[in-house]
């Protein structure tokens, strides 16, 4: 499985990362959808990023790729994840339960 990573934070993105390449799972570091690898299953976003925590990258990524969207934001607000669901996400989680669930999250598919 392909994973692009769009998350600027360095420490959340290398703890991320290795948790993922542990479970053998391929991982790119994306900053747009120009960056995805071929055959990229799915994009992981930091929505507490300007850059990529808003509708138009949101909308404009799942539009131009089809790949499954997870998002995650240190504090969800039922508003924002609304928001963030119509733009294209399919999961939104807390930041602090990403690292913990994302290889069950991963393998529910």
């Amino acid at each position: 499985m392909n994973v692009a990573l769009f998350i600027k934070d360095f420490q959340k993105g290398t703890e991320l990362s290795s948790r993922l390449i542990e479970n053998n799972l391929n991982v790119t570091f994306a900053e747009s959808i120009y960056d995805l690898p071929d055959h990229c299953d799915v994009g992981i976003i930091d929505l507490d990023n300007e850059k990529f925590g808003n509708s138009n990258f949101i909308s404009g990524l799942k539009k131009q790729s089809g790949i499954k969207l997870i998002g995650y934001m240190t504090l969800i607000k039922k508003g924002k994840q609304d928001n963030y669901k119509t733009a294209g996400c399919d999961i939104i989680i807390s930041k602090a339960s990403v690292l913990k669930n994302i290889t069950n999250i991963l393998s529910e598919d």
